[in-house]
């Protein structure tokens, strides 16, 4: 190694503490504006059967009809409206997840964007682009490079259910959903026992817990992120092949502006 280093980015502390306190505020606002007004969806349940009990159809005649068969219909009108108001609330819930998820994927590409540009390794829009492009996997092997681990964080395996949950939740049945099976299996529980055997979407079960565990593994990844991250300058960074040949483009590009 040589003496000269360089630095691949720089974390100021004001920075980190407005990434956790926007991501705090998100999380609180949305479970009081959002996730609160399903907490009582049994009772208004029940108050719709009652409803319905106490307001009979113009075509009830109770010198005709059953009651018994009026009292099941109210029955069932308090079992639909639960049951719709329940899918609701995970969609809802789901929608909080992903957008959390989303929020946090693009503050932390724009960081690097922004930052990765001092040390030369976003010369041009090539690299820039590439930065936005590349999957999650591509993105923790160009880190890797320069010697930032970000998989031995301390909940980073929630942030990567969270990445999964957001793809199922987005496609459908697809690899995502295979891949959370696989290493999340708490994701896609059995119902009284039964595994389906060709999940979809509709199999996945994101609950109150998990969307604390996620905005925790948020949270967690920006406060372990070092302030600054040196690097020696003569090293091999071993980027990944397609950011690679954005950087030698833009490179390339860059010395052929450049006066003789």
């Amino acid at each position: 190694m040589t003496n000269k280093m360089r630095s691949v980015f720089l974390l100021d502390e004001p920075v980190r503490h407005a990434f956790i306190a926007g991501h705090r505020f998100y999380i609180a606002q949305a479970k009081a504006r959002l996730l609160s007004t399903f907490a009582n969806i049994e009772q208004e349940a029940d108050d719709v059967a009652e409803a319905h009990w106490q307001s009979p159809s113009a075509f009830f005649d109770p010198d005709v009809h059953d009651e018994a068969t009026h009292a099941e219909d109210a029955q069932n009108e308090g079992i639909t409206f639960y049951g719709l108001l329940s899918e609701m609330h995970e969609r809802t819930r789901l929608s909080v997840v992903a957008g959390r998820y989303h929020q946090w994927d693009k503050e932390w590409r724009r960081f690097l964007v922004r930052q990765l540009r001092w040390p030369g390794l976003v010369p041009g829009p090539r690299t820039r682009r590439s930065l936005w492009t590349l999957d999650s996997t591509e993105i923790e092997g160009l880190l890797r490079g320069p010697g930032l681990e970000v998989r031995t964080f301390p909940n980073f395996a929630r942030l990567d259910a969270m990445r999964l949950v957001v793809n199922v939740f987005k496609h459908g049945e697809g690899q995502s959903l295979d891949d959370l099976r696989q290493a999340y299996p708490e994701f896609v529980p059995a119902v009284n026992g039964w595994v389906p055997t060709h999940p979809d979407d509709t199999n996945m079960k994101v609950t109150d817990a998990h969307l604390d565990e996620f905005a925790t593994a948020i949270e967690s990844f920006w406060m372990s992120l070092p302030t600054e991250l040196l690097v020696d300058a003569d090293a091999d960074l071993g980027l990944p092949r397609k950011f690679k040949s954005a950087h030698r483009k833009d490179m390339e590009e860059l010395f052929a502006r450049r006066p003789l």
